[in-house]
């Protein structure tokens, strides 16, 4: 009895210090939660910096200290709450530029809810118990403020634990900048989810500071104006001149659906069909970041990559861009861009002037009777945008992006059209092929209206998928329903592709085998639509009916936790120096908003 009185003592003499122990506890399961490796740079940065918030409680007086201790607590769990849902998403944590993005969070609840674990309540634990304690009127605390004895040696304390790693990196392994990891996830590894928080805003306020030095434009110069070597000339170049172009970005949509059954049904019976005249790319993929569907826009529209934190829509909404829009304007083209959301998500109200789109339809022009999810279904969007393209000045570039097929793809029961094995019924991947199928029946719909309306033969339809929906780490759901295994390497090339073709009912059906992504989209379109080419400035992706070989760079930070570098020999995260410079170059071009 006599012990358990000392404890209670004890504990009430150093609840201030108990609470950082519970605060450091929850930082290492954060690491265990979100599988991401600990570093002795972990434990040493995240140390450090809780050494630091205990100094600055010592400028409080009494429970004040023990009010500023709970309030770093509970910043603390939400921080590292928001970064386990990101990583569990996007593989990535949490930037400053992810900040710009908060529009969105509006129309993301039941994607956030889907990707919310039990065990992360463990965050908030001592956060519920702490105030039975405090609170309590028997519960005493009296510690006077000490700038000498508190504040001074705990701020030192915690500084040498911040310094330690990138001192031994510099001193000991010979490294030129300790604190310059390529990417947000590098920078949790090496210093912790703090330090990531630490170099992120450190990063950021330099970056706002950027301007291209002339080194810099020298470099970029050079890489845009290196003449691209290809195979092959291309038979397609100029069939689509004068023609529409309708582009038609699907959500969530991969490569491994099309021509695939599910007890005994197509999931893809409307894409199945546009094969046959169409010209397809199989090891097409997605290479997007941080931005989602957004960097996918990017990519296809300008053949340039998307920034490496953040999205380029919240970030640099207002630069100069050659893009495909502004290409075929300059042809005679008017051009609409058509997304049945809300006009702010992804910023895109502001972003779609800037790549060429005189007009922007949204969930405001169009009726509310079929709502799925985000926004209005796509049957719905594709019937109203097929009726509105028909009033429209020809030749016209319309660029359409799907929302349906959006995790966590819940369709209505009634707008279901698959039957499936009891072993898929509400599950991941059972639903996805649901909202496959559903996407795939607006589709038809829209092809048919496209027919009726006399659109169809005066129109090249380009369809791709924006990113992967069903990701590696539900590896093991493909595989169950396949009945076979999977290796990491079969995953990426059959499994993590999106589709890419390009349709007209002259086109008899063709398949390229190109390894390719989608910042080769522009390029190979410019020529298809016989885009004058003294008017389109060099791209960095190519024109793939002009080469028969070729490779893709995956960045890191979307949905691949390290860049993956993937040829037809191998598929490797030893990214070449060659594809660092062009996402380096790439980054430089949007930073320094070099076409203005």
């Amino acid at each position: 009895m006599q012990g358990l009185e000392v404890l209670k003592r004890l504990c009430k003499q150093y609840f201030n210090e108990i609470i950082y122990l519970f605060i450091f506890i929850k930082l290492v399961l954060f690491h265990l939660l979100s599988s991401t490796p600990i570093s002795s740079g972990v434990y040493s940065t995240s140390i450090g910096f809780l050494f630091i918030f205990y100094s600055m409680s010592f400028f409080f007086r009494h429970k004040g200290r023990l009010f500023f201790s709970y309030g770093v607590s509970a910043v603390i769990s939400l921080v590292l709450l928001a970064n386990s849902l990101y990583l569990d998403y996007y593989s990535s944590p949490v930037t400053i530029s992810t900040f710009y993005q908060t529009a969105n969070l509006s129309g993301l609840g039941d994607s956030i809810l889907f990707l919310f674990r039990i065990d992360y309540l463990l965050y908030f634990i001592d956060l519920a118990v702490f105030p039975f304690i405090f609170f309590k009127q028997s519960f005493v605390y009296r510690k006077k403020p000490s700038i000498v004895k508190g504040v001074l040696p705990f701020m030192a304390i915690g500084l040498i634990g911040i310094f330690i790693k990138p001192i031994k990196l510099t001193v000991i392994d010979q490294m030129e900048n300790p604190v310059q990891a390529y990417d947000s996830l590098d920078q949790t590894v090496q210093y912790g989810i703090l330090g990531h928080h630490a170099l992120d805003t450190y990063f950021h306020i330099r970056e706002a500071q950027f301007e291209l030095s002339s080194d810099e434009k020298k470099t970029i110069q050079s890489a845009l104006t290196q003449k691209k070597e290809y195979e092959n000339e291309s038979t397609y170049e100029g069939f689509g001149k004068k023609k529409n172009l309708i582009m038609i970005q699907v959500e969530s949509l991969q490569h491994f659906v099309l021509n695939k059954k599910v007890n005994g049904q197509e999931i893809t019976p409307t894409l199945n069909r546009l094969l046959n005249n169409s010209i397809s790319f199989p090891n097409f993929y997605a290479q997007t970041i941080g931005g989602n569907s957004s960097d996918a826009e990017f990519l296809t529209q300008t053949s340039l990559f998307p920034i490496k934190t953040g999205s380029v829509f919240f970030r640099y909404p207002s630069n100069t861009y050659h893009s495909l829009g502004q290409n075929l304007k300059k042809e005679g083209y008017s051009t609409v861009a058509v997304h049945a959301d809300e006009k702010t998500f992804w910023n895109r109200q502001e972003m779609y002037p800037s790549l060429g789109f005189d007009q922007y339809v949204t969930i405001e022009q169009f009726p509310q009777k079929e709502i799925i999810g985000m926004g209005v279904g796509d049957k719905e969007m594709f019937k109203e945008t097929a009726r509105m393209l028909a009033e429209i000045e020809k030749p016209f570039y319309s660029f359409i992006v799907t929302l349906s097929n959006h995790m966590p793809y819940e369709i209505d029961i009634e707008r279901q059209s698959l039957q499936l094995p009891d072993e898929l019924e509400n599950s991941l991947l059972g639903n996805y092929f649901q909202a496959v199928k559903y996407t795939d029946e607006s589709l038809a719909l829209f092809l048919e209206s496209l027919n009726e309306k006399a659109l169809l033969e005066d129109s090249i339809i380009v369809l791709y998928g924006d990113h992967n929906g069903i990701f590696h780490k539900d590896k093991a759901m493909v595989e169950e329903w396949l009945k076979r295994d999977i290796s990491d390497e079969q995953w990426y090339r059959e499994f993590a592709t999106v589709p890419f073709l390009i349709y007209h009912p002259a086109i008899k059906g063709e398949v390229h085998q190109t390894i390719s992504g989608q910042i080769d989209v522009t390029p190979t379109l410019t020529s298809i639509m016989g885009v004058d080419q003294q008017r389109v400035h060099a791209m960095l992706g190519v024109d793939l009916l002009r080469t028969n070989s070729g490779s893709v760079l995956i960045p890191s930070g979307g949905y691949v936790d390290k860049s993956l570098y993937i040829t037809e020999d191998s598929v490797s995260d030893d990214v070449t120096l060659e594809q660092q410079k062009l996402l380096d170059i790439s980054n430089l071009i949007i930073k320094g908003d070099y076409f203005r």
